[in-house]
């Protein structure tokens, strides 16, 4: 399969609208040198192809209602494909990854509790067709996720250029639930650039209030709008996923520092021996071992139990990914707006 292709504008432009998923063709334009219709044609280019996508996630300030489980999954002989179609449509699986190694699937899934994670698992897993045997370790906290990762394609004052000023929510009351709410998470999860006259049309708003909320939920970090680009365009598309034990004492310290490196797409901390879990994004796969001694020489604490590499992820949120990581079609997945 010959690799789909991008150029140095269509980098660019990917990187600006990771800063900025919603900023208008006129600011994008102004801070790529180019006028704003020719960004627009750029952007609905990359978005037929399945190359890059926006979407909506939600925000640390939900985080703590619900519950997020990591999966590891072990297939019987020749039954992958049936236990991807079991897991697929489901809502309450986020991502679903393919690696290699001891446990070939992945899976995220997530509950508003513990006690609805179980019968979850009970439902979806334990009866799976296909499913010889399963583990589930619970996140316990989330200190860098895929949000954060960026393209290199911007100069510094690009970047500054684009990046939205920060609202404070400092000294104001939280956050309360709005029926807005849960409509406006599904529609920006549908487009995170759906413009606020459709989103006022769809969900029987007026644009002001729509404008409004949708300030104060971005503003409180509830929920976060982002551009997701398939990865065999980035430049790295090589997915290691990490498994380290690191001391109790030392864990969300490595953790957070972790989190910062560049290359570092996910990192998070979970139930069981193997208690911290990394995602990297690597230009080829003769970069994990650099990538390892880096590891081990900021944190020498911290011991590797397993190393994998994804060979395909199929399900990341609302999207179906086809080979190279592009978007071919939308699926129903994400917990709901508490």
């Amino acid at each position: 399969m010959v690799p789909e292709s991008v150029d140095e504008l269509d980098l660019e432009l990917l990187n600006a609208l990771q800063i900025t998923p919603r900023a208008p063709w006129s600011r994008l334009g102004r801070a790529l040198g180019v006028d704003p219709a020719t960004a627009a044609r750029r952007w609905e280019h990359l978005r037929a192809r399945g190359l890059a996508w926006t979407t909506c996630a939600l925000g640390p300030a939900y985080h703590h209602a619900f519950c997020l489980a990591y999966v590891r999954l072990r297939p019987l002989p020749g039954a992958l494909d049936t236990l991807l179609a079991h897991l697929t449509p489901r809502p309450e699986v986020l991502y679903i990854h393919q690696l290699s190694g001891r446990w070939p699937l992945l899976a995220v899934i997530a509950a508003r509790s513990p006690e609805d994670l179980a019968a979850v698992l009970n439902t979806a897993v334990e009866h799976a067709p296909g499913l010889a045997r399963h583990q589930a370790d619970l996140r316990t906290a989330g200190h860098g996720e895929p949000t954060r990762w960026r393209l290199r394609a911007l100069g510094p004052a690009q970047r500054q250029a684009l990046r939205p000023p920060t609202a404070s929510m400092a000294g104001t009351a939280p956050l309360r639930p709005h029926p807005l709410d849960g409509p406006l998470y599904a529609l920006l999860r549908e487009d995170g650039r759906m413009p606020l006259a459709e989103l006022a049309a769809r969900t029987g708003a007026s644009e002001p209030t729509v404008r409004r909320r949708l300030g104060l939920l971005t503003a409180a970090d509830a929920l976060r709008v982002r551009c997701e680009i398939a990865q065999s365009v980035t430049g790295w598309p090589v997915t290691a996923v990490l498994r380290c034990s690191v001391p109790a004492t030392e864990l969300d310290p490595a953790a957070r520092a972790l989190a910062a490196l560049p290359d570092v797409r996910l990192s998070c901390t979970l139930t069981g021996p193997a208690n911290l879990l990394l995602m990297l994004w690597l230009r080829s796969l003769d970069e994990l071992p650099l990538q390892e001694a880096v590891l081990a020489s900021r944190h020498p604490e911290l011991r590797i139990e397993a190393r994998e590499v994804c060979l395909r992820t199929v399900k990341q949120l609302g999207r179906l990914l086809g080979p190279g990581g592009r978007a071919v079609g939308h699926a129903n997945a994400g917990p709901a707006v508490p």
